[in-house]
């Protein structure tokens, strides 16, 4: 899959103008859909640069085109919404709504098949029972044949559920932010909404540097290279010598851990319709 998504990002190439934002000015004032359309083709680099990021939840069965899509159709709404004199830059307004958008959507589809959903069910109940019974973590091996399969076919489903712990993690982000400015609009704050954006996303990209922060060495690296550096399980496990099966344990363990201190920081993840 990641091959493909290199070969459906050459394809979708960007074409750059000398001056976006004189550009987008110039398209504020007269309307002109030739004018966002060469706007939409200068930025396309920031739906594919989302995508990318993503890489690793588009091993699921979702067309690599229906993501692009996605991310195409919010581009052209965040430049419809966009101000250019209040002073916010468009990349940062523009790639966080895109990869927004994209986790919507992934989360709107079946995208996980209906046997890794049951798989990642029992896996867990007998990951709790094991842990009880043993006093500690079973190994794969002890968690495989509890489960009466392969230790082989574990690794394998362990691996592509690790999807689940990254749309999880994108949610996390993603709730929190939406509730915390769901707050601000209940507590009757007037300020100007995309300041209030603002001001939030700061403070909630800060608590997570400082969750991150207090994460054991090596689950503090693997989040970093996994979600900033944008690494694949495989490649990852090749830089501490292990497999991607174990580096997707490590993950789900330090998510787990950003997740709680993320609440205790007054961060709630559960989404309000």
């Amino acid at each position: 899959m990641a091959s493909q998504i290199y070969k459906h990002t050459e394809v979708q190439r960007d074409i750059r103008v000398s001056d976006p934002e004189g550009l987008m000015r110039q398209y504020k004032k007269t309307g002109d859909i030739e004018l966002r359309n060469k706007l939409v083709m200068h930025y396309l680099r920031h739906v594919n640069a989302a995508i990318f990021g993503m890489r690793n939840i588009l091993l699921s069965n979702i067309p690599y085109e229906d993501f692009f899509n996605q991310g195409v159709i919010t581009l052209i709404e965040c430049i419809e919404r966009y101000d250019p004199d209040r002073g916010a830059s468009f990349d940062t307004f523009s790639y966080l709504a895109i990869r927004g958008s994209v986790l919507k959507y992934l989360r709107k589809q079946n995208w996980l098949p209906n046997r890794l959903w049951e798989a990642r069910k029992n896996i867990s109940q007998a990951k709790r029972k094991l842990e009880f019974e043993l006093m500690r973590e079973p190994t794969n091996l002890e968690l495989a044949e509890y489960l009466g399969i392969s230790e082989e076919q574990l690794s394998r489903d362990l691996l592509e559920m690790s999807v689940v712990d990254t749309v999880s993690f994108e949610g996390l982000i993603e709730n929190s932010y939406i509730n915390k400015i769901e707050e601000a609009k209940a507590s009757g704050n007037e300020t100007d909404e995309e300041v209030v954006s603002r001001v939030i996303r700061k403070e909630l990209s800060g608590a997570l540097a400082e969750a991150i922060d207090m994460l054991p060495p090596k689950q503090k690296q693997i989040i970093t290279l996994y979600y900033y550096e944008n690494l694949t399980l495989r490649e990852i496990g090749k830089i501490f010598d292990l497999s991607p099966q174990r580096i997707t344990q490590i993950r789900k363990k330090a998510l787990e851990k950003i997740e709680n201190i993320m609440r205790q920081s007054g961060y709630d993840s559960s989404y309000q319709e």
